[in-house]
């Protein structure tokens, strides 16, 4: 085989794989639409560019929270065609790309990531042969019954008349539940931020602003597409100039 039609071939198999990238990412801003109407995703299972997980870097999990560290991770996993982890494989990735622990203690460590992944039924889901992926992957799961609170309003009824002390640790954990369900940034808050434009604006203005305005809080690629999409929609902003190539959209408030 020649060197030309060997480079045609790569130059190809590249071309391929870009325009792969692009129809996953319409799957996606497709499957944020579904969620946003509350009906069935359209596309459960994409199939990503598969690939090695490659090395992690230092501050790949700096400053995050606990839970938007673990669950990048198995995007990344899922991207690279690798799918759900250990509890032992999450912890020592997210602990070698530069998330912080509290307790220095390896097994407190492992504990608190193991009690993230169980409380967080919402987000996270274990598989039959104890590893664990994200729920969002597996559209026939459910979350467990556990992360229904029916339980917590009965023992509020009782404890009416406890000390104190027990009252402001129980409002304690609530807020701290509370905290741990507001760790991805909601569509409200990245329309606001779309409509406080003054002026002509793209996709990635959106995206730095909204990552600048909430540093603590996670920005999945999709949502920001997903809610200027839906604002173009109502009629709220209005496209200046289409996508062209490598070119962004440039969009206006209405």
């Amino acid at each position: 085989m020649s060197d030309d039609i060997r480079n045609t071939i790569e130059v190809l198999a590249k071309k391929v794989a870009a325009k792969e990238e692009e129809a996953n990412k319409l799957k996606k801003l497709i499957n944020e639409l579904c969620a946003e109407e509350n009906i069935q995703v359209r596309y459960p299972n994409i199939v990503e560019v598969s690939g090695s997980l490659g090395a992690l870097r230092a501050d790949q999990f700096y400053g995050q929270t606990l839970t938007a560290a673990i669950r990048n991770y198995l995007e990344q996993r899922k991207a690279s065609g690798l799918g759900a982890a250990s509890l032992n494989d999450i912890y020592a990735a997210i602990r070698d790309g530069g998330y912080k622990f509290e307790s220095k203690n390896e097994d407190n460590a492992k504990i608190s990531v193991g009690n993230t992944l169980r409380k967080s039924s919402s987000i996270f889901h274990r598989l039959p042969n104890g590893q664990y992926g994200l729920l969002v992957w597996y559209p026939s799961a459910k979350a467990k019954p556990e992360e229904v609170p029916t339980k917590k309003k009965s023992n509020r009824t009782k404890r009416s008349a406890v000390p104190s002390g027990d009252a402001e640790a129980e409002t304690a954990s609530g807020e701290a539940t509370l905290a741990l369900a507001k760790t991805q940034v909601t569509n409200q808050e990245i329309r606001e931020t779309i409509l406080e434009q003054t002026g002509e604006f793209q996709g990635s203005d959106i995206q730095s602003l909204v990552e600048k305005k909430f540093p603590a809080k996670e920005l999945p690629p999709t949502k920001v597409p997903t809610v200027v999409f839906i604002l173009k929609k109502k009629g709220l902003i209005k496209e200046v100039s289409p996508k062209s190539g490598s070119k962004p959209a440039i969009y206006i408030k209405i």
